[in-house]
């Protein structure tokens, strides 16, 4: 019997501005945002033409097995990009980093798209203190991959590009709060 995959899901478009507040400032300690959100934007340039492709992941918590926001990205990228003969540039704006497993399953991804570049943007650090999660970021950045902690300007594209703002103008009210010590 094979074992249980998520099944890929198309992302959403945009996340609510409440929503955007409370899961993506730059804390040390982020009690009570057990969430992660992945908002992203798939870039690809032929023929002169640039096309691009961008929305909002969520993690998602299933009986038989979780699926991180990172999973469902790579499961919805395989379905909607399987050519490896074309150039990506992907960005990834995340409210928590990588776990180790995620951190792993796209250095293995990364293999499989070498035509790829990443680049994640990241409000804060998932268990920062631990030797395993600073490992995990580690081969993300051995593996060529853009690491950095948002800051202001990341945060303000997230707002203009992935929240539904009703035409609210972005304030960074308290998002960069431990900026600082997370960079």
């Amino acid at each position: 019997m094979e074992p249980w995959r998520p099944s890929p899901r198309n992302p959403m478009d945009r996340i609510d501005p409440k929503t955007f507040h409370f899961q993506f400032p730059n804390l040390r300690y982020a009690s009570g945002r057990k969430l992660c959100y992945l908002c992203f934007q798939v870039e690809r340039d032929y023929f002169y033409y640039n096309d691009s492709d961008w929305g909002v992941f969520r993690n998602k918590v299933h009986p038989r097995a979780p699926c991180h926001a990172e999973q469902s990205f790579l499961f919805w990228f395989r379905d909607q990009y399987p050519c490896r003969d074309e150039y990506y540039n992907v960005t990834w704006f995340l409210s928590w980093s990588p776990c180790p497993t995620c951190a792993e399953e796209v250095v293995e991804f990364l293999e499989e798209y070498r035509n790829l570049t990443l680049s994640i943007f990241t409000s804060r650090l998932y268990y920062f203190w631990h030797p395993n999660y600073q490992q995990g970021l580690r081969k993300l950045w051995d593996a060529g991959v853009q690491l950095d902690i948002m800051s202001c300007d990341e945060f303000e594209y997230c707002w203009d590009n992935f929240v539904y703002h009703k035409g609210k103008r972005f304030q960074k009210w308290n998002l960069l709060k431990d900026y600082g010590f997370l960079a």
